[in-house]
């Protein structure tokens, strides 16, 4: 399943300036099982390529709070210009903003090698935007509601019965929420959240990947993507007020 790697920075980027961590625990907790993360364009440095920690640091010493965005098509809310920045961030469909200066992050895996995930974050220099503030309880409300509505517009499409034959996959889905990449003392509210919303959008992924599912005309399709979308934008909210949340306590 797709990783995003945005959220857990904001997540433990919040955590290091509030001094529960370090920056090197922060950054090594970011990287995970990747290979060491590194930062390019970073214009304080002479160097091409500089380590994880020094965005970390550059975005403390700035005195900013940081955040994830996750824009898509159509929905760009809370990402900052210039152009360049906006066109990479909708590309990578996740960045992490603090405030002038924002990252990107470009991922090369190597499946089905064993060989850990390169990941490299592109630096920005950004323009000063409002946050796109949502809250935990906001978005929990939204999720709750749309995974209703969506059920019940599949079962009248009378298209909920593809996940039949994917029944092992989809197992592996739902598990995706014991996997998160959180620092200590997250809030217990915006973890449950993230993990609600990380379950349901990998049970997401698998449904975009199968266009049809168990829709059997063109009709049935376009009723299985009109029910799932708004349950995609509404995980999409939990994700971002749910990674931010400690940045806005």
């Amino acid at each position: 399943m797709p990783v995003v790697r945005s959220g857990p920075l904001a997540a433990w980027a919040a955590a290091f300036f509030a001094g529960r961590v370090s920056v090197d625990q922060a950054a090594d907790a970011v990287t995970g099982s990747d290979a060491p993360h590194q930062v390019g364009g970073l214009l304080a440095h002479d160097v091409e390529l500089v380590p994880l920690r020094e965005v970390l640091i550059s975005w403390r010493r700035g005195g900013s709070g940081v955040r994830v965005v996750l824009p898509v098509a159509g929905d760009v809310r809370g990402v900052p210009g210039p152009a360049a920045f906006r066109s990479a961030a909708l590309e990578t469909g996740e960045a992490v903003v603090g405030g002038q200066l924002a990252v990107v992050p470009e991922v090369i895996e190597y499946a089905p090698s064993s060989a850990p995930a390169t990941v490299l974050w592109q630096a920005f220099e950004v323009d000063a935007v409002p946050d796109d503030f949502v809250s935990v309880a906001d978005a929990q409300y939204e999720l709750t509601t749309a995974i209703r509505d969506s059920a019940s517009a599949l079962s009248a499409a009378d298209v909920a019965g593809w996940v039949d034959d994917i029944a092992d996959t989809l197992h592996d889905a739902r598990r995706a929420g014991e996997r998160l990449n959180l620092p200590p003392g997250f809030p217990p509210r915006a973890v449950a959240l993230i993990a609600q919303a990380e379950r349901l959008q990998a049970i997401l992924d698998l449904a975009f990947s199968d266009p049809t599912g168990g829709a059997i005309d063109r009709t049935g399709i376009a009723a299985r993507a009109s029910a799932l979308r708004p349950l995609a934008t509404a995980v999409r909210r939990a994700r971002i007020a749910g990674y931010n949340a400690e940045a806005r306590e």
